[in-house]
């Protein structure tokens, strides 16, 4: 059951390919978001190595043993972290990573599922694909990690709430794209409102709640679009930063997600023999015996 967290949303840029410099911001901001009390602070998708690394991936790729990630997992003992990084497997596949630190360790890793590989971006060149989504246990409540594209596939995040997770939290380098203007009552990139519409959906649809942190900054020439937000069960928005390097502390609480809950026992009455066996008809169908 979700009990009441205090998270710091560590909206911050990145230096490319330098793992210890962003460590150290990283603890920064863990001592700052400890200082006002916050119980868990997220940082942005790959913020220990940069986003655009190509070439650079087996440089700053890191095992779950590293000595980086010890030192974060050491900063965990009394404020939990979710942070992102270049992952590399036994096999020597590297996967765009986030994890979960809290009580000194490393308790769970999420790969992304959808490295994305159209458009401006060529993830799947340098990076593998994750296989797993899963929802695990905090001192708080139950929570999901997702990572950008991933998002955008509902699978994911309905794999989640069948998972009964109370909370999704999703680590974003989503670029800036699109303009809106002031005469079209809004201002911004396009694609934070996106953003909005796709996390607004999920937590209305999914009765959750939604942590979206995203980067900002520039790199290589491609400029990141902040737009980090907090989205109650309600599919509300409870706090919406800006396009700059900002920290800012949301409580959530329980009670909405209670009442959520009640009204629309989604969770409740999800069938899913039934999503599974279509799911596993449709395979059959799309895919061959």
């Amino acid at each position: 059951m979700l009990a009441p967290v205090r998270i710091s949303l560590a909206q911050c840029d990145a230096v490319l390919g330098d793992v210890a410099r962003n460590l150290d911001a990283h603890l920064r901001r863990v001592e700052a978001a400890r200082v006002v009390g916050a119980g868990l602070v997220v940082f942005p998708e790959l913020s220990l190595t940069g986003y655009g690394l190509r070439d650079l991936t087996p440089d700053v790729a890191m095992r779950t043993d590293a000595p980086a990630l010890a030192r974060l997992a050491h900063a965990s003992h009394d404020i939990d972290i979710a942070a992102g990084w270049i992952d590399e497997s036994p096999e020597h596949v590297h996967y765009n990573a986030a994890g979960y630190f809290s009580k000194g360790r490393l308790v769970h890793v999420h790969r992304k599922i959808y490295p994305v590989n159209y458009g401006m971006f060529e993830e799947r060149r340098y990076w593998g694909a994750g296989d797993q989504v899963s929802a695990f246990d905090t001192a708080w409540g139950r929570v999901g990690l997702l990572i950008c594209e991933d998002q955008w596939h509902p699978s994911t995040s309905y794999l989640l709430f069948a998972d009964r997770a109370d909370v999704i939290i999703t680590l974003s380098a989503s670029p800036a794209r699109g303009v809106l203007r002031k005469s079209d009552g809004e201002e911004g990139p396009a694609s934070s409102r996106t953003w909005d519409t796709l996390l607004r959906q999920q937590s209305a649809g999914l009765t959750l709640w939604s942590v979206y942190v995203n980067r900002v900054g520039v790199e290589d020439g491609t400029s990141f679009a902040g737009g980090s937000r907090v989205i109650d069960p309600f599919g509300e928005v409870v706090s919406e930063l800006g396009l700059e390097e900002a920290q800012e502390c949301v409580t959530l609480h329980p009670a909405p997600l209670a009442r959520r809950r009640l009204e629309n026992p989604m969770l409740r009455d999800e069938r899913l023999d039934v999503t599974l066996g279509n799911l596993q008809r449709i395979a059959r169908d799309r895919l061959g015996d």
